[in-house]
């Protein structure tokens, strides 16, 4: 029987989730190609033997932090995804909460973007592409949830987009901007996080024809 953390977590479990923490933060600093093994394990002040033990290779260890990226991004809008609400309000709320999340969960999601872009540009073997393809199909399915929301949204509004597959991935490039670019300026971060969100969220929907509800507060 494996035992259990203060917190309900498997020892193994809170291993795993702190090498992933620490990985995350080490491609997102340094890259894929640029972080070893090594680097991770001293992050972590851990031996390699502790990161091999979970995970094989630094690929296996990299898909890893991009699977928990996108179950962070599921996590994050699925108490927002309601049908009884109205379509702009739904939509605006998921917006802020993916939003805020870029910010909060930065090294996951910087890892997810350069999974993107690894796949994209073949930068990759064969063995590695397969592996991302399927990663991949995430994120989309991810964005497919988004391209609905959007698509009742403008309906809702009698602005309907001539081409919805667009109009998601302008949208989304908005609120996800911040990834690769934000660092806190203030002492009271989260109160920076929620002010860049909303106006995040202002902006992607002017983009597509919708007038923000709420303009500042946190929208959920």
């Amino acid at each position: 029987m494996a035992l259990k953390e203060s917190g309900g977590e498997t020892r193994a479990e809170r291993s795993r989730a702190d090498i992933l923490e620490a990985a995350a933060e080490c491609f997102k600093e340094r890259g894929f190609a640029a972080t070893s093994i090594d680097d991770v394990a001293r992050s972590l002040g851990a031996t390699k033997g502790m990161i091999y033990h979970h995970y094989p290779s630094k690929t296996d260890l990299f898909c890893a932090v991009y699977r928990r990226g996108m179950e962070i991004n599921f996590d994050t809008i699925s108490p927002y995804l309601d049908k009884s609400v109205d379509p702009l309000t739904r939509l605006e709320r998921m917006a802020y909460a993916h939003a805020v999340t870029m910010m909060r969960a930065q090294a996951f999601q910087r890892t997810v973007s350069q999974g993107v872009i690894m796949h994209q540009t073949g930068a990759t073997t064969l063995a590695q592409r397969e592996t991302l393809r399927d990663l991949i199909a995430e994120r989309d399915r991810y964005e497919a949830v988004f391209a609905g929301a959007i698509e009742e949204a403008t309906k809702a509004a009698g602005t309907d987009q001539e081409d919805l597959s667009v109009a998601t991935k302008i949208f989304l490039t908005v609120l996800n901007s911040t990834v690769h670019w934000y660092r806190p300026r203030s002492d009271d971060a989260q109160a920076e996080q929620d002010e860049m969100a909303n106006q995040q969220v202002t902006f992607a929907l002017q983009g597509i024809g919708l007038t923000p509800q709420k303009t500042t507060g946190q929208r959920p």
